[in-house]
């Protein structure tokens, strides 16, 4: 791939990120931050294939801007956390109330956060750098560089919560670097051994653990005087129940990871 095709390639996801930012912008709507969060995650990815190829030496992510995507990050956290409460019938009105008021402090940080300042030096930085001929044969390298660690993470025993995230990260790097592949830079796709729709399955499992991961972890550290003895049952409960189904789905998710690392 030549530099020119690469400055292209980031700059049109960067003009893609800053659009979904303004969608983000009108209501914070949940399903406009997942989309303007899977489009980093995806530049993210390309910028990671990059690095390696470059021996770590090519370009990064702006701090100001990941303090966007990371406000972003806990506004849909937070969202997510209600929606599961209301499809569970749980009352918990005191942890709900700090749930809203999370959001509305979220929002306004991105607020004071947001600029077009912030964009225009990201575009500088990424697109403006002297990048060189990227080889097909680096896409290759790449995903097993992925695939190996992923391994490396499934067999460390015990096996933490930090562990199956850096798994996902993996094969979420996997999955963006063959789309775009496959749209973008044919000789290095051809080269692609990996089934997406198999790492799509593995990266939606371990996301589904991931947020109720986050659930638990948020109810376990919350303590409130207001809390009423039946929320704070209740609340006892769910983690009781949680870390039970979180349990269980670890090991599912470590079982299909090993079988796929085995293979490839």
């Amino acid at each position: 791939m030549k530099p020119d095709k690469i400055r292209k390639i980031v700059g049109e996801r960067l003009k893609k990120i800053k659009k979904l930012s303004k969608t983000i912008n009108n209501d914070f709507e949940k399903d406009a931050i997942h989309e303007f969060r899977v489009a980093v995650k995806s530049l993210r990815s390309f910028l990671r294939l990059l690095r390696m190829a470059y021996d770590d030496q090519g370009p990064k992510i702006p701090g100001k801007f990941k303090r966007l995507y990371h406000i972003a990050g806990a506004i849909r956290d937070a969202q997510l956390e209600l929606d599961n409460l209301t499809a569970s019938n749980a009352s918990l009105p005191v942890y709900t109330d700090k749930l809203k008021n999370d959001i509305k402090r979220q929002k306004t940080e991105w607020e004071r956060q947001y600029s077009d300042k912030v964009f225009r030096k990201m575009k500088k930085r990424l697109v403006g750098y002297e990048y060189d001929t990227l080889s097909p044969d680096a896409l290759a390298a790449f995903h097993h560089m992925k695939v190996t660690s992923m391994k490396k993470l499934g067999k460390v025993k015990p096996t933490t919560n930090a562990h199956v995230h850096g798994i996902r990260k993996n094969v979420k790097d996997i999955i963006y670097t063959t789309k775009l592949a496959q749209k973008e830079w044919q000789p290095a796709f051809n080269q692609t051994e990996h089934s997406v729709e198999e790492l799509d399955l593995i990266a939606t499992m371990i996301g589904d653990f991931n947020d109720e991961r986050i659930q638990l972890e948020h109810l376990t550290s919350f303590f409130s005087p207001k809390s009423e003895p039946q929320e704070v049952n209740s609340i006892k409960q769910i983690c009781k129940d949680d870390t039970s189904r979180l349990r269980a789905g670890k090991k599912k998710i470590l079982d299909v990871v090993n079988k796929f690392t085995s293979r490839a």
